[in-house]
Order: C-alpha cells, then structure tokens, then sequence
C-alpha cells in the first residue's frame, strides 16, 4: 500500500478541498490532478453531500447517483447494524480510519481504505469527511494483508506483545516470537501447547469460560488477567483479549488474542491494596482496616451471642522518646513495639495500628473473664527496656483500656469509643489497665516492675 497519505495529508486536501465547490471541477485544480482518493463529505445518518466527480468510477455510480445515497446502502447487510459504530467513533474520536467493504453498483464487493475526521461548521452542524480509495486488488493479490502470513508475521514480532491464536480445544496454532519468551519454552515446543498446561486449575476454568462466552456470543473479551506458569515455575500476570477466529465462510476455526504481560501492574495494585489496609511502618492493620474488621467481628458475635473484646494502647512518655532522641528513634521503638505486640499475641487476635503511638487489639474468641491476664502480658511486655541504636529507653510504658461486645456497646463507633475512654482513666496513673465496665467503680492497676 504504497504512497498512504498520513493524516496531515488528508486534513490539507480536506481543507483545500472545502475551498472549493464540488460542482465545478476546475476548481480542483492541483488537487484534481494529483489525488488519486475518493473524496466525500456525509452527513451523521450516513447521506453523501458532497463528491469530488472524477474518483467515483471504482463503485460504478455516476456523481449524481451518488449525492444523496447513504453509505449504509452500499454496505453488505451484515455489516449494516455495525454503520451507527463507525459514527460513534468518529464522533467521539474525532476522526476513524481502516478497511470497510462496500457493495459496488454491479453487486461486486470492494474494500475500500478510509480515513475520516469529523467536521463542525459554523452554523454547528457536524458532517464527516474523508479520503477513501479501492485497495481490492491490491488486497487481493497480497492475500490480504490480515491473511498475509509473511506481512502479519513482520507486524506482530516488531511488537512487544504476544499474539496468538489458539483452536477450538485451546492449542496453539500460531504465535509471534513474544509468547514462547513470556512462557518460557521454546518456539516448537509451544506448538500445540494447550493452555492447561501453563495455567493452574483456578486460572485454566477462566480461560476455559472465557473461551465459551466469545464462542456463544461472537463478543471479543477485551480485557481479562490471568496468572501464567512458565516453564521454570514462576508465575507472571498477563492481560489478554480474546476474539472468535472464523474462516472465509464465517465458521469459528479458534480464538486470537493479545496477552500483555501487566505483572507490574499488578504488583502496583497488589501494593496499593496492601498500603490502604496496613500501616507502612510496622507493617501492622491500619485504622480502616480494624475498623472494617471490627464491624465483621460484631456480626458474628451478635449471630452467635458471643463475647468479643477490644484493647485499646497508648504509649506513655513517647513524645519524650521523640522530643531526646529523635523522630527516627521514636520511630524504630514503634516498630519494636509491633513485634513484641505480635509475639505476645496469637494468630486469631487482630492487632492494628491506629496512628502515632496507639495500637488497638481485637481479640479472638471469648476472652472477657480473662482480660486482665491478656492485659498484664502486654504491661510486662512493653514496658521491657528497648535498645535502640546503643540507646537505652527504659521509661516507655502503656497505658491500656479495653470494652466487651455486649456489654460496652453494639456498634464498632461505640467500643473503639469506650474503650478509648478506658484507656484515658488508665492515662491518668500510667502503666496500667482499665476496662470500660468497671472504669467507673473498680480500678485494676496492674503494677510492672521494670527489668534493670
């Protein structure tokens, strides 16, 4: 297809051509001359308004004939619902281009190469313009470039995606050079490979309906993440498209498709969705998710009329932490606290923290009898000396509340509250515990000695 104009080519013809009237083609002048484009103007519904006179001979029809004519007239009926496609697209975009075959005046079908833009007239009404020309012989004695294995092969190892295209059972009858590097094996040991074979049984049932849906409804997938298994074991995450493969007479042969490999991708949506539930320096739940946590916790509680409890921890003197030692310091003993907070507690109880030196804990099962021993765990272990860069910090202690689900509050507002109310009263004298129900009346100070 030599000599295609580009687009700038077709946008300077189309604006010289609007200079000029399509009644009179000696005004054409050069462009009379030189173009060897069928040049047109329709209307949204698809009506010729305008026809340069001299290029319409491929399609058989005099200019007269053509004015007026919509262009879905000349359109083979099974493409003829796909028209209002085309005009959406060049609406939208703003311009369209590829191959479209139209039906001549003799019944012959042509395929033409357009390329359209859309134009906006000062009075606001919009038409499409374009340059199209008859590309059937070369089509044809090429094979079609789409058939042309030697053209598609150019094409699809110059790009950096896989291209395949499987039969109805899921093997593979053709790929470009990019599929046996994203698998793994090599090229002829991907011939005939099944897609069983680098999927897992999870993955291998989507792949298998995705290939059903596209085969019942002849509607291409464009967009589908799998996770692939190459020859070495390790996985990689692909996004692929799937599209019903037909033969000359319309009859499914397989399926075709892109596979992009998107493991980057997912990994930085694998990390986002790790950074919104969890906080980035201890590791440890974040407030959104104790919160999320909590209200499930309540659910099944409630189902079940169980107990379920709730520590809330503040650190006592951190901001002098902070304040002689530095915020990375403080940060470091924050850490620490974690991993002893994790050590203490099981893999059932859900520790979060909340944001500066506040830690909540949801604990697993029913453990409202045993709160205090829970608490004096946590007193014994967090006020241990921390070592910190050949620095002792032995003044660090924590206060610590707690509320029971039913017998502080229904919702998970009302106990992060009270059990926050808990740990106040507990603030006051320090390096102790109080649970919200008796906060009021009893006072259960558990006394720690500090390790010297």
């Amino acid at each position: 297809m030599a000599n295609k104009l580009t687009q700038r080519d077709l946008a300077d013809k189309i604006a010289e051509f609007k200079k000029t009237s399509c009644d009179d083609p000696s005004m054409f002048g050069e462009i009379y001359n030189s173009v060897n484009e069928f040049i047109f103007e329709h209307d949204l519904d698809g009506v010729f308004l305008g026809i340069c006179p001299r290029f319409v001979g491929f399609l058989g029809y005099s200019r007269e004939e053509m004015i007026g004519l919509n262009v879905k007239t000349m359109l083979p009926e099974k493409y003829q619902e796909q028209f209002h496609e085309y005009i959406s697209r060049v609406v939208e975009n703003g311009r369209d281009e590829g191959l479209i075959q139209l039906v001549a005046k003799t019944g012959r079908k042509r395929i033409v190469e357009h390329k359209n833009h859309l134009a906006v007239h000062p009075d606001g009404t919009k038409t499409i313009q374009g340059i199209a020309r008859d590309v059937t012989d070369i089509l044809e004695t090429e094979q079609a470039l789409i058939e042309s294995e030697i053209r598609f092969r150019s094409i699809l190892d110059s790009i950096e995606d896989g291209y395949f295209e499987v039969d109805l059972g899921g093997s593979f009858t053709f790929f470009n050079d990019t599929i046996p590097n994203q698998l793994g094996y090599t090229y002829d040991e991907c011939i005939g490979l099944n897609y069983k074979k680098y999927l897992d049984d999870a993955n291998a049932k989507r792949v298998f309906e995705t290939f059903n849906h596209v085969f019942l409804t002849g509607t291409p997938t464009k967009s589908l993440d799998w996770e692939l298994i190459k020859k070495d074991g390790r996985t990689m995450y692909v996004e692929a498209s799937v599209s019903l493969q037909r033969d000359r007479d319309g009859n499914p042969l397989g399926f075709c498709g892109i596979v992009r490999d998107c493991s980057e991708r997912k990994k930085y949506e694998q990390e986002l969705a790790y950074l919104a539930y969890h906080d980035p320096l201890t590791g440890l739940h974040n407030r959104k998710a104790f919160l999320e946590k909590l209200d499930e916790v309540i659910m099944e509680a409630r189902r079940y009329e169980n107990y379920r409890s709730v520590l809330f921890i503040d650190l006592d003197h951190f901001k002098k932490v902070n304040d002689d030692y530095g915020h990375e310091i403080g940060d470091k003993l924050l850490v620490q606290v974690s991993a002893r907070l994790n050590e203490v507690f099981r893999e059932t109880d859900y520790i979060s923290r909340l944001g500066g030196d506040e830690f909540t804990i949801i604990l697993g099962g029913m453990v409202r009898s045993n709160l205090d021993k829970v608490a004096s765990r946590i007193l014994k272990c967090l006020s241990k000396p921390y070592i910190i860069q050949g620095a002792k910090i032995d003044f660090v202690t924590p206060s610590i509340g707690a509320s029971t689900y039913p017998d502080d509050g229904h919702d998970a507002e009302t106990l992060l509250k009270h059990a926050d109310s808990a740990m106040y009263r507990a603030k006051e004298k320090r390096n102790c515990f109080f649970s919200y129900s008796n906060a009021c009346t009893n006072v259960r100070r558990l006394q720690v000695r500090k390790a010297r």
